[in-house]
């Protein structure tokens, strides 16, 4: 029997699909109107029309002003391309591969892109050129050359995952940790162009199949820590399904993850010293094992430090709460993050943190499987989240679509953080299993309204988002520093999408680089809130990794719309508050740690 969360009773997270609208605003009511005759209805049929024909110029007016994002992929000279295994996609560990890194590894003020790599699988594929992973330089004018060679991060033998990106070492550079079936790869940014593969000095080569990866400094002791979420224990010729396919809609399909064997997550510590220490079992990670995917720090609960939350495949989610005392709990079932609001667990990829309604704390957004839903879990405070995807109008547009990178942002600068989805199937052959789902697939972008709701604006939103591949990673910022963010996504065996957000910067807006002192270099963990007289106040937190095998800018931007100058707040890891009076927008800013 499924049990229903008490909290969905007597609030409007509940009646929002049924009674809440009637009592919203008239322009509202047009929900109503459209609903089943089985749905409640209280709106006479004419003034529905009315309403109808109002929504639809309104529709008509937004899609004319909503930024168009352009596929420059080919013209800013990114030629990197995709292999992973065989076309037909035997084996599932080569249905994955495809993580992106949007990072300025040289601090030249500009955004260089990494794309990770997957490799032949068979030694019957010798067409398959082994490439690796890629590194480009951007030189400022929009413009990227592959500086793989020179900075030494190809990784060519390796089957690499995904990448995420912190200063560990706090010398005032970023370094890259890159998760692959076999051991990850530490390399330390030696300030000059290039990279060292340090992985054994500091211990985090775990060699589980590593997909998610995350630094947060959960101890607040000024050094990030290193978060691993592993998938399953697959091996080439090994048990239990190497040797035959599995079926799925009637087609022939790799097998798994359904009868592999779970790997646990990993848990390193930072020492301070360059090296780490696998602590899962002291910190409570390592109790029960699951399909890990995506995984995201973040102060979830607002107690001033970090909280990890892990989404699973085909298992149910982890919120790790932090104790503080170098514990974790996992509070997902009891906060209802674990399953959807139905009680269903889902294919868990992506996931996103993000205050998407400006109340001043992260919900959680979580791509899943097609034929199911993304979901959006709104945070309603003490360590509760309701499901709230179908209320918000995500639900539907995203169930033909199977959802991995993911993130909020403010694509329009309007001050409300928006969601893209990179999208595509896993099987090649299910272009002919009869239903209505494709390997390639458009990826999503859904425009916050600012009033509880979101669009799927996809189609409205220019050329870029009308490119049909099977994508991954995915990954934002500011690459030409034009004030708007832009978009990258990794492809499976294809060349990457380079969007660029053309319009978007019609609001003002706000980019912000923290520098801590005490804390760590990067500021991971911060909470940079900004204070305006024309809008809500804004909240954002800086991170690392989240998405789906993906690394986004670790600035943190602001959409500002009409808003003169602002007040900013940041609170750092150590709880110490510091605040900067009559900030002016349009610009990018350092913001140092006061000692």
């Amino acid at each position: 029997m499924l049990a229903i969360p008490y909290r969905w009773f007597g609030r409007p997270g509940f009646g929002r699909g049924l009674i809440w609208p009637v009592a919203r605003p008239v322009g509202r009511w047009i929900s109503v109107c459209l609903r089943p005759l089985t749905t409640l209805s209280l709106v006479p049929l004419p003034l529905c029309l009315v309403l109808q024909e109002g929504a639809h110029q309104q529709s008509a007016v937004r899609a004319a002003s909503t930024p168009q994002f352009v596929d420059e992929t080919r013209r800013a000279g990114v030629t990197f391309r995709n292999a992973t295994g065989s076309p037909e996609k035997r084996y599932v560990i080569e249905t994955q591969s495809a993580g992106v890194g949007l990072w300025d590894y040289d601090m030249d003020g500009s955004l260089d892109i990494f794309f990770t790599n997957g490799a032949p699988l068979e030694d019957t594929e010798p067409s398959r050129a082994l490439e690796g992973n890629a590194l480009y330089h951007n030189d400022g004018d929009g413009l990227f050359e592959d500086v793989t060679s020179q900075a030494g991060v190809g990784g060519v033998s390796a089957w690499s995952m995904g990448c995420t990106v912190a200063d560990y070492d706090n010398d005032g550079d970023p370094d890259l940790y890159v998760t692959r079936w076999g051991a990850n790869t530490l390399y330390r940014n030696e300030g000059n162009g290039s990279f060292v593969d340090v992985t054994d000095v500091a211990g985090v080569g775990d060699d589980s199949w590593g997909v998610g990866s995350s630094f947060g400094d959960y101890d607040g002791d000024g050094h990030v820590d290193l978060y691993v979420a592993n998938y399953i224990d697959f091996r080439l010729h090994g048990p239990p399904y190497y040797d035959r396919w599995c079926v799925y809609n009637g087609i022939p399909a790799a097998c798994g993850p359904a009868g592999f064997e779970a790997t646990p997550d990993v848990l390193y510590h930072n020492g301070g010293d360059g090296r780490f220490t696998d602590v899962s079992d002291m910190a409570g990670i390592r109790g029960r094992s699951h399909y890990g995917m995506g995984v995201a720090w973040g102060d979830l609960d607002d107690d001033s430090d970090l909280d990890l939350y892990v989404a699973n495949d085909g298992h149910p989610n982890s919120l790790f709460r932090n104790e503080g005392s170098g514990r974790f709990v996992d509070v997902a079932l009891l906060s209802g993050t674990a399953y959807s609001g139905t009680g269903r667990p889902q294919a868990g990829m992506g996931v996103a943190l993000g205050d998407y309604d400006n109340d001043g704390d992260l919900d959680i957004f979580v791509t899943n499987f097609s034929q199911d839903h993304n979901t959006l879990y709104r945070n309603d405070g003490d360590d509760i989240f309701a499901d709230v995807t179908g209320a918000v109008g995500m639900a539907g547009p995203s169930r033909p679509f199977m959802g991995w990178g993911t993130f909020f942002f403010d694509f329009d600068n309007d001050g409300n953080q928006d969601v893209f989805v990179a999208n595509g199937h896993l099987m090649p052959a299910i272009d002919r299993a009869g239903v209505d789902l494709g390997y390639r697939q458009r990826n999503l972008l859904f425009r916050n309204t600012g009033r509880g709701r979101f669009e799927d604006v996809s189609r409205a939103a220019g050329p870029g988002l009308t490119v049909e591949k099977v994508s991954r990673g995915a990954a934002y910022g500011d690459y030409d520093n034009d004030g708007d963010l832009d978009v990258v996504v990794a492809n499976l065996d294809d060349t990457p999408t380079l969007l660029r957000n053309d319009g978007g910067h019609v609001g003002n807006w706000l980019m912000i680089k923290l520098q801590g002192t005490a804390s760590s270099r990067d500021g991971i963990g911060a909470r940079v809130r900004v204070v305006s007289d024309e809008m809500a106040d804004q909240l954002r937190e800086v991170n690392s990794g989240s998405s789906f095998q993906s690394q986004s800018d670790s600035r943190v931007h602001f959409g500002l719309g009409q808003a003169g100058e602002v007040q900013i707040e940041v609170r750092w890891p150590n709880g110490a508050l510091q605040i900067l009076e009559e900030v002016s927008v349009n610009s990018q800013l350092t913001i140092r740690e006061e000692p």
